[in-house]
């Protein structure tokens, strides 16, 4: 031991001695900082354009470096900015490699990019009918405006892809157009939740489902049926939910399929006989006319206006055993808000001149349903009422049934357009104390012809909203919280309103979005398309 200790002695005198001569360069090290940088998720075909956000170190600059970006693991790119017009549909890693010419450092940062049909997200789908009265379908895209200005209405922009079914599938739609609806599946585990597919209704036996991530076709309505179509059988409107599907004809007359499966868009066959509802011992047939669509999932079932019955009718759908059932909704004694408003299981003398749904955010009610009525004197009243879930085994019950006459300037309009021309009818499915992007409102759109009127529902007032070059088609306000409007016109154009507090007051303006194509000779059928389920 005492030997290691001297030679370490010896070696550490040595070294200390030692006279260091060297002519060292001491360059201080090139360093960059990658700010982090997300892109989300963008559509096939757009171009992502990206100019990171560097912090060199002392007098640095980018001719310092080497630059590569790397997507997918497969494309590469030799430059400072991104420029890519994305050509594969999936999600995959975006890399940027940032190479020190002189030291060979390297820097990098990395994101996720997602890129997706362009079909896949939020937009505007259009039904509309061609100069030999073909089925047209198209698809306007809906994307965030990053230059929006509050004081303007310009939140979204648009992207059309007029006639996009026959783009895809390589034939024609059809003819006669009639009326298109979105509908969905449940996912779990091992079914991936979906873009809503589209029932798109037209005459001649051509009914089809088409994709709502594709546009392609599906399957056809006709060949959904367990015994073939019923003779005379014409298409007017679809009620598709978690469980059951039912088809209703321009007769009335409504055929239900109970699925087989929740998580596929269609499973299970159509019955060739009509809808009935049992009473005290009596069978009736239901009309289906007056069905009122609304956002399923909020209660599992669908309320219909029995136009025959002059009351309210539930189709129930909380799971597959009672799935197409069509019942009354209890209604306890002390819904009425007094004993002079129209019963629900009988609306008496009253006539109906329109019911929608509007969301409702607090316990027990699932959703609200708002109607006008109109008396035998000719007098308007708004009647409102709400229905409980029974997504989870529980009974259906109406609740908070409240009737109003509309004040005496609402009764002059509505005398001079319900009835006298087109109207159209559209309830906004929001509450104004629900949370939006902008401040909500609660409505009715109602169209006169070419003149499109809103009726507030909180204060009975009504304003004429906008007018227009031709004659309103068709209403959707089915895109978050209502404060959009999709309008139709019969002569081929279409336009995106803003129906928020704001607009109403005039503080922004109404028109959001107006387009020089015509969508065909006449627009039939337009609907929002959202998500990926049906909210």
């Amino acid at each position: 031991m005492k030997l290691i200790y001297a030679y370490l002695i010896i070696f550490l005198a040595f070294i200390s001695c030692y006279d260091d001569k060297g002519n060292y360069d001491y360059t201080s090290l090139n360093s960059v900082t990658i700010e982090p940088f997300s892109f989300g998720s963008i559509s096939y075909g757009d171009t992502l354009q990206y100019s990171p956000e560097l912090t060199f170190s002392g007098d640095t600059t980018s001719s310092n470096f080497d630059f590569e970006w790397t997507l997918f693991g497969t494309k590469k790119f030799k430059s400072r900015d991104l420029f890519y017009i994305t050509d594969t549909i999936g999600s995959g890693i975006i890399i940027l490699h940032i190479t020190d010419k002189k030291t060979g450092a390297i820097y990098s940062q990395h994101t996720i990019l997602t890129t997706k049909s362009p079909y896949e997200t939020d937009g505007f789908v259009i039904l509309s009918r061609g100069a030999g009265n073909e089925s047209i379908l198209s698809y306007l895209r809906q994307s965030y405006n990053s230059n929006y200005n509050a004081t303007e209405t310009n939140y979204y922009t648009y992207k059309d892809f007029y006639n996009v079914y026959e783009e895809i599938n390589k034939e024609s739609l059809g003819q006669e157009p009639v009326r298109i609806m979105q509908h969905f599946h449940e996912s779990d585990y091992n079914h991936n939740s979906e873009t809503g597919s589209f029932w798109i209704l037209q005459g001649g036996n051509n009914s089809l489902d088409v994709s709502g991530i594709s546009f392609e076709k599906d399957v056809l309505l006709k060949d959904q049926f367990l015994d073939g179509v019923p003779a005379g059988f014409e298409p007017f409107d679809i009620v598709d939910m978690t469980w059951s599907t039912f088809v209703i004809g321009k007769d009335g007359k409504m055929y239900s399929r109970k699925k087989n499966s929740e998580f596929l868009f269609n499973s299970g066959y159509f019955l060739s006989e009509p809808v009935t509802f049992e009473e005290n011992g009596t069978t009736h047939e239901v009309n289906g006319l007056g069905v009122i669509h609304h956002r399923y999932t909020a209660g599992s079932y669908t309320l219909l206006y029995e136009k025959n019955l002059h009351r309210f009718l539930l189709i129930m759908d909380s799971d597959q055993q009672v799935a197409g059932k069509v019942t009354a909704p209890f209604v306890p004694h002390d819904a009425y808000e007094s004993s002079d408003v129209a019963r629900i299981d009988n609306l008496g003398d009253m006539k109906m001149i329109h019911c929608g749904a509007y969301k409702w955010d607090n316990y027990p009610d699932a959703i609200r349903f708002h109607a006008i009525l109109q008396d035998p004197e000719g007098i308007f009243y708004s009647y409102d009422f709400g229905l409980n879930s029974t997504k989870y085994g529980d009974e259906p019950a109406i609740s908070t049934i409240k009737q109003q006459v509309l004040p005496e300037a609402t009764q002059q309009v509505l005398s001079n357009i319900i009835g006298n021309g087109k109207n159209i009818f559209n309830t906004g499915y929001t509450d104004a104390s629900a949370w939006g992007i902008k401040q909500l409102l609660g409505y009715v759109l109602i169209t006169h012809n070419n003149e499109l009127w809103l009726l507030n529902r909180t204060t009975g007032t009504i304003i004429l909203y906008d007018t227009f070059e031709a004659d309103i088609t068709s209403i959707d306000t089915e895109i978050y919280n209502a404060w959009v409007a999709g309008i139709g016109l019969a002569n081929g154009k279409f336009y995106v309103e803003e129906v928020s507090a704001p607009a109403y007051t005039n503080e922004v303006p109404h028109r959001m979005f107006s387009f020089e194509k015509k969508f065909g000779e006449e627009i039939i059928s337009v609907r929002f398309k959202n998500g990926s389920t049906w909210m």
